[in-house]
């Protein structure tokens, strides 16, 4: 037989077992459906069935989004959330559709632009739409914007992008940004501080008809919630601050309607309650106290930035201010006062010391100079005997410790009131006039060296001596027994 023929019947022979398979595909589906037709279903068969193809057509529904063009999709949310909201966006990478929880667009690598500029860029955006107009790409609708890690690199200029989004017209839908960071830059370009945000949330209150903000963030290592509520109807903002770290309550309330804007502070400052009315005009604010007994003033520059305050207690307890976990520890070490844009002269000025019957008349001034924080120029009154100087003085934190450095100077009113009060020996009584002696005084071990003693401008040998070995010794001086041994030794040591 010739190869030709050979090839032919295989040929032949495969296309009929072919034909037979076919056929007996469609014999198999004819019989199924004749079996079909004459079997009766059940009731619980007919309502899985049911079931099963209302499931069916329910998810090819949800799945309609897949088969969407990209770029009409890109095109039309970018203009929806342009109109919603006044937000620039630019895709940088093709977006994709999710189903669950709810169905949505995944973005990676957005941008968010202003005046044609890149202020931030998030690594992950879902862009959550309703259900009910999946049949056409320009009908659906946008709903809530979650951005997760967000970082923004913004100018003052760039603070209208936030501000605006508290504007926005009344919408049921959320803007969200989670684990995100904003970083402030000057005109240097150099970055000022870190905002960093866990969860902030801006939405439209129906209820009330009000914008607001709810915010969880941290800034200088201090963390805070913040909620801001503008009332568009009154021209009000409601602002409220918490940290709890800093135990720091702020309450704020402002009339934007005039150009020179009108607010109202209520501070609950480690549990001291106070009232503020400020005012702010073009590039300052002045504020004063709202309170009968102690009162506040100051006036702030915002171009560049200088704060000059005076605080007036009737009385204080110096812990506060002082004690390793006062007020002023806690903002030391969160590097929020070494900030080199931050300039301030602060003067606290307290009658009547409630920790200590023989102090009185504190005049603290705390001075930053970009990021330098001094006491110098400070002064207490101890009875009405002496008065104590503060001079030369530097406050140094490295991260682990704080250290007070400086010089005090005694000026004696009544030197004899001193000796009468530690019963120095009248042997050791000299008539002096002004002591003067540098010192280190370390907050975290509560410890305290002193050097360079001058009694009348005079250094002394013995007085250095005594001092030397005192500081070896690495005594704490600050209790009443250990205070009154080293005054009585001061000037066992003294000579004249």
């Amino acid at each position: 037989m010739s190869k030709h023929n050979i090839l032919y019947q295989k040929i032949k022979k495969q296309f009929l077992s072919i034909n037979d398979l076919i056929e007996s595909y469609f014999n198999s589906l004819r019989q199924f459906i004749q079996n079909f037709k004459k079997s009766k279903f059940s009731t619980n068969n007919k309502l899985f069935f049911v079931f099963g193809v209302t499931l069916i057509l329910i998810l090819i529904y949800f799945l309609i989004p897949t088969f969407y063009n990209k770029n009409l999709i890109q095109l039309e949310i970018k203009n929806q959330i342009f109109k919603k909201y006044k937000i620039e966006i630019k895709f940088n990478d093709e977006i994709k559709y999710g189903l669950l929880p709810k169905p949505h667009f995944v973005a990676k690598n957005l941008s968010i632009i202003r005046s044609d500029r890149e202020i931030g860029n998030s690594k992950n955006v879902k862009m959550f739409i309703s259900i009910d107009k999946f049949f056409s790409t320009n009908k659906f609708n946008l709903k809530n914007l979650i951005f997760k890690n967000t970082d923004f690199m913004v100018y003052k200029k760039d603070l209208s992008f936030f501000k605006d989004l508290m504007k926005t017209e009344p919408n049921e839908n959320k803007i969200i940004f989670k684990k995100s960071n904003i970083f402030f830059k000057d005109s240097n370009d150099e970055i000022l501080f870190i905002n960093k945000i866990n969860k902030s949330e801006f939405y439209y209150n129906f209820k009330n008809l009000e914008n607001i903000l709810v915010s969880k963030n941290e800034i200088f290592n201090i963390p805070f919630k913040l909620i801001v509520k503008n009332d568009k109807f009154n021209k009000e903002v409601n602002t409220k601050f918490d940290s709890s770290k800093i135990r720091l309550n702020i309450e704020n309330k402002i009339d934007y309607e005039n150009i020179n804007k009108l607010g109202f502070l209520d501070v609950l400052f480690v549990n001291k309650n106070t009232s503020l009315k400020y005012i702010i005009k073009k590039n300052t604010l002045t504020f004063n106290s709202e309170n009968t007994g102690n009162s506040y003033n100051g006036h702030v520059d915002f171009k560049p930035f200088y704060l000059f305050a005076n605080f007036d207690y009737k009385e204080l307890s110096t812990k506060k201010l002082f004690n390793e976990n006062s007020i002023l520890i806690d903002l030391i070490k969160t590097d929020i006062l070494k900030s080199e844009n931050l300039n301030a002269k602060i003067d606290f000025n307290v009658n009547n010391i409630t920790n200590n019957n023989e102090l009185n008349n504190l005049n603290l001034k705390l001075n930053i100079d970009q990021g330098d924080i001094s006491f110098s120029g400070s002064s207490i009154m101890w009875k009405d005997a002496c008065k104590i100087f503060l001079s030369e003085s530097l406050l140094s934190y490295d991260g682990e410790e704080i250290n007070l450095i400086g010089k005090f100077i005694f000026n004696f009113n009544d030197i004899n009131n001193l000796y009468s009060t530690f019963q120095i020996n009248k042997s050791n009584r000299k008539e002096i006039k002004k002591i003067e002696i540098d010192f280190v005084y370390n907050f975290n071990k509560k410890k305290i060296t002193f050097d360079n003693v001058k009694v009348d401008n005079t250094s002394n040998i013995n007085l250095q001596n005594f001092l030397d070995e005192f500081n070896t010794k690495n005594k704490k001086i600050f209790n009443k027994i250990t205070f009154k041994n080293f005054i009585n030794n001061f000037f066992s040591n003294y000579e004249g």
